[in-house]
């Protein structure tokens, strides 16, 4: 009787980590796909200097290739969500900057959602995302610049 509740409990546990292991594979891990793309985003790099939308854009009659282009974007994010956690941690952010940071995080990621729900992303669309990731790099740097007693 005994060993028949260890069986069903390990079994028990073994069936939710499995669950547990999938859902997380399938978790969107913020555009960290380095392996699968050849130009990730490097602003201080020779090729990035040279870069506009229009010579990235295979198929210039419909926009951006929706994986590529949100890689671009993706990637610029991941790293403004670094640079802000590591603002929190060293003490340069408050709480409520974090919080104020992070919103402006979440709503560009809600504005790529909605430009990519018909698959494609224009020229404009990208422009309009890439002026909220500068104008969010720029709030970031005055946030952890600033001389706020924290």
């Amino acid at each position: 009787m005994k060993n028949n509740r260890i069986v069903k409990t390990l079994a028990i546990a073994a069936i939710s980590s499995l669950t547990l292991l999938a859902g997380a594979s399938q978790a969107n891990s913020w555009g960290n796909h380095s392996s699968h793309f050849a130009t990730p985003y490097a602003p201080h790099s020779p090729d990035y200097a040279n870069f506009s939308p229009a010579s990235y854009d295979h198929d210039a009659s419909r926009g951006f290739k929706p994986r590529e282009a949100s890689h671009l974007i993706d990637s610029r994010q991941q790293t403004q969500i670094d640079k802000i956690m590591h603002g929190l941690r060293i003490g340069s952010l408050s709480q409520r900057e974090v919080r104020k940071l992070v919103h402006e995080q979440k709503e560009i990621e809600q504005l790529q959602r909605d430009f990519l729900a018909d698959r494609h992303l224009s020229r404009n669309e990208w422009a309009e995302l890439d002026q909220r990731l500068d104008r969010a790099a720029r709030n970031i740097r005055s946030e952890k610049r600033d001389s706020n007693w924290r």
